[in-house]
């Protein structure tokens, strides 16, 4: 006969298998079905979870079943209501919310049940906020105060329950690229708290809500337009079951590859819509393509995109025509908590950082106590990347840069490098160049990690930016791209340094 010891494992499985499966039949039906139908099915999935689970840790299974039945009309019940009520306000005001389900994935190493669909943990709100603050400020309009109050109402039903006491929202707050990174990420988290202290008003507990300014690190459309900019000026906010989720989602989202789709620099001709009158001038946006007219392009075939800036090294690249990036394309989304892939960021190309600028982002704050979200914290480098400098002869020219400090933790930078070059050293040049101050950002994917550096002054560096692509498991670089002025005009070349 079999031990407990195997069968109760198995049993959990079992349950988890049939939970997943019932709550993808629930979700398919959630926005016709009436709430006694949504609690029927809500309820089956938990009695088929709640036995699962008292089998396996040998208690009484019709207890179990009583206890997940409840659990389960419950939660799919509050969900439902969640998404209609929020449908319902978006069409009250007239304004854009996208409403998103946030669902689990299979732990790793484990494959999926087939046929079952992940379980839902979590909605996420994106809102466009045009209307509901003054222009560069984080005071709410008349119209804004109305709409968030309705929309934190429809978050607040039902944390009453015991059942929800777990669960946590968090505002972030996102900007358009006008103006300097430090600015907009100032702003959106100003915005965010404004937004946070609206859900306090109405109930939710502050020790349950926390915010953060993104500024214009996620951009979700193309800053070269005045319909792409009013869409990436956004709250989001996102309702998770556990403070372990809130962790996992702050996490899934930091130095996300999907991100890149759009690059945040933007023509200089652009009206500013969150800019104020003294806005933080510096990093200065990268220029974007000068399209030449349509009639003028067989005259003039050779035109590229323009890049002012001191140059002097000629590092044997070609024009540069696009900002679109193979480069960092490649860089696959790291797998993550949750198995959501927004359509809206799959088979895009990525911006190159020709079109991109540096982008920042603010901490994780608790609005009761104003502390940092709580995450494990680590001093483990990546392989290669512990603050040595990486370099390569390209066209006769030493590049280097360094140093490259990038932890295994979500990719993090933890020291700003800095760019210098040997120019005709293959012609017995030794001179080193003065050293340029860069500005870095890291993009982790599955296996590789995007590492993008900035001249933080483009008018004196020989080079505007450089991408470079490493492997997270040997630590070496497997490609990269170094981008440099030439007679004003953008060119590139290949970069794939070593490490010094």
């Amino acid at each position: 006969m079999f031990s407990n010891a195997i069968l109760r494992p198995t049993a959990l499985a079992v349950a988890i298998s049939l939970g997943l499966s019932g709550c993808a039949s629930i979700d398919k039906g959630l926005g016709s079905s009436n709430g006694a139908t949504a609690c029927v099915l809500g309820g089956i999935a938990g009695a088929l979870i709640g036995g699962g689970v008292a089998a396996a840790t040998g208690k009484n299974i019709g207890a179990g079943a009583a206890v997940g039945a409840v659990v389960g009309c419950g939660a799919t019940y509050l969900y439902q209501q969640r998404v209609k009520r929020l449908q319902a306000i978006a069409k009250e005001e007239g304004i854009d919310i996208q409403v998103t389900e946030l669902q689990a994935a299979a732990p790793a190493g484990q494959a999926a049940q087939p046929g079952a669909a992940p379980a839902v943990v979590g909605i996420e709100a994106q809102v466009q906020d045009s209307s509901m603050f003054d222009v560069g400020s984080a005071r709410v309009t008349v119209d804004g105060q109305r709409q968030l109050r309705k929309i934190a109402q429809a978050l607040a039903e039902g944390r009453n329950d015991p059942k929800n006491a777990g669960k946590k929202i968090l505002v972030v707050g996102h900007t358009d690229a006008t103006g300097s990174a430090e600015f907009n990420q100032r702003l959106s988290e100003q915005r965010a708290r404004a937004v946070g202290g609206i859900l306090a008003e109405v109930g939710i507990p502050a020790s349950d809500i926390y915010y953060q300014g993104a500024g214009a690190s996620r951009p979700l459309a193309d800053n070269a337009s005045e319909s792409g900019r009013a869409k990436n000026r956004r709250v989001e906010m996102t309702e998770v079951d556990s403070q372990q989720l809130l962790v996992e989602r702050v996490r899934a989202e930091r130095n996300n590859p999907k991100y890149l789709a759009h690059g945040t620099a933007r023509p200089a001709a652009a009206k500013p819509a969150d800019k104020p009158a003294r806005a933080p001038a510096r990093p200065a946006p990268l220029p974007v393509p000068q399209v030449q007219p349509e009639e003028t392009v067989e005259a003039a075939p050779s035109s590229g995109i323009s890049l002012p800036g001191k140059g002097g090294i000629d590092f044997g690249g070609s024009p540069v025509f696009s900002t679109t990036s193979t480069l960092a394309q490649g860089i696959q989304p790291k797998a993550s908590t949750f198995s959501l892939i927004a359509p809206a960021y799959a088979a895009v190309p990525a911006s190159s950082c020709i079109g991109d600028m540096p982008r920042s982002e603010g901490e994780v704050k608790n609005l009761a106590s104003g502390a940092p979200l709580g995450e494990p914290e680590t001093t483990d480098y990546l392989p290669g990347m512990n603050g040595r400098p990486w370099g390569k002869v390209v066209n006769g020219h030493v590049a280097l840069v360094g140093p490259v400090s990038i932890l295994r933790e979500n990719a993090l930078v933890v020291a700003q490098p800095e760019m210098q070059f040997i120019a005709n050293y293959k012609a017995g040049g030794k001179k080193q160049s003065a050293k340029f101050p860069g500005v870095a950002n890291a993009y982790e994917g599955e296996d590789k990690v995007l590492y993008r550096v900035f001249a933080a002054d483009p008018a004196t560096s020989p080079v505007t930016c450089m991408d470079i692509v490493f492997d997270k498991r040997s630590g070496a670089a497997s490609g990269g791209e170094i981008y440099y002025p030439k007679q004003g005009q953008a060119y590139v070349a290949n970069f794939q340094p070593i490490r010094k």
